[in-house]
């Protein structure tokens, strides 16, 4: 009797059966991979930044300067809160107002001109060389009358988002000279304010006080959104503990509550005088005896089995695209499977 030799499909079918199980493994793998987190550049990496990007172009730097550094910040942190690329601050306020209300320029006659930019993971040296490159951002780095810089840096999910400030003020120093030749002319009304090495005070959390109230103290060039981030706290309940809103300016120095006190308010209530008691003739009952009660057996204890709620299994917008695919190639490789079984089958 003839053993009739196994179907060379056949053969080959076990051998790639392991590779096509392994195949969609692989894609499910890479789809529940978490997405990288987003590294933000520090705001003295993008005030260098554009500093190099002047020199390509044969300009000096531009000087760092404390209040369009804090103002920057605080833009950045904003639109990071409202996750849009807008020059509009809180209540409409515009690049040359909050510049002033950070106190650049010190009372005198203000320019700014301001560059922002948001995107996935965004690099600062993205936002330079592919979102800066039209006139109107360039003059923002490129001014010949600038003379100051301010830049800031905020994150909200997987986003980034930039602001730099460049300008000058009247009675401020002359720019440098530039790659022409020329000098720019200043008035000399307002002397120049000396710089400040540490423009922006770092965010310190502050210890919790004896009756358990957690209070910040506003640093300089410290924004209200920042010192919200930085204790993980409700912006919204932040902002009602300290009769403030998103238009609202603070100040260095300003106490900021973050936390309210633990210690309970006691009242103390005046008890009324008891009334005078009349004595009464009471008849003394006649002593009965007691009827027993029978003894009952303790009640059993239910305890109640907790409830298992299942998690539900998130996948970012980003990742959507490979699960799809891995579904699909996984189909693929099933039909593929069942026609080899049915040929197999078949005489």
């Amino acid at each position: 009797m003839r053993v009739a030799a196994p179907r060379s499909g056949a053969v080959e079918m076990k051998r790639l059966t392991p590779f096509l199980i392994l195949i969609p493994l692989v894609l499910f793998s890479l789809a529940l991979t978490p997405p990288r987190a987003p590294q933000a550049d520090d705001p003295y990496a993008v005030v260098a930044a554009v500093n190099e990007f002047r020199a390509t172009r044969g300009m000096g730097p531009l000087t760092i300067d404390a209040a369009l550094m804090a103002a920057a910040q605080a833009h950045s942190d904003y639109m990071a809160s409202i996750r849009q690329v807008t020059h509009y601050g809180p209540g409409g306020s515009r690049p040359v107002d909050r510049a002033m209300a950070y106190g650049f320029g010190g009372g005198a006659k203000v320019f700014i001109s301001e560059n922002i930019a948001g995107g996935y993971n965004l690099t600062i040296q993205e936002a330079i060389y592919n979102y800066w490159q039209d006139e109107l951002h360039l003059y923002t780095m490129l001014n010949p009358n600038a003379v100051y810089i301010g830049a800031g840096t905020g994150v909200a999910g997987d986003y980034v988002y930039y602001t730099v400030d460049a300008g000058y003020y009247s009675g401020a120093p002359a720019a440098g000279t530039t790659s022409g030749g020329g000098n720019n002319a200043a008035a000399p009304t307002v002397a120049a304010p000396p710089p400040n090495p540490n423009p922006v005070d770092p965010f310190i959390k502050s210890t919790p006080r004896e009756d358990g109230a957690l209070i910040h103290i506003v640093g300089y060039g410290q924004s209200l959104i920042g010192i919200v981030n930085t204790y993980g706290a409700d912006l919204n309940e932040v902002l009602k503990l300290n009769n403030l809103t998103l238009d609202s300016v603070i100040y260095p120095g300003d106490e900021i509550i973050i936390r309210p006190s633990y210690t309970p308010t006691v009242t103390v209530t005046a008890s009324p005088e008891p009334p005078t008691a009349t004595p009464s003739i009471t008849p003394t009952p006649k002593p009965q005896s007691p009827t027993p009660l029978p003894t009952l057996p303790p009640l059993a204890t239910i305890v109640p089995s907790p409830t298992l709620s299942p998690t539900p299994l998130v996948i970012s917008p980003q990742r959507e695209p490979v699960v799809v695919g891995a579904v699909l190639t996984s189909l693929t490789i099933l039909l593929v499977v069942i026609l080899l079984g049915l040929r197999k089958r078949s005489p």
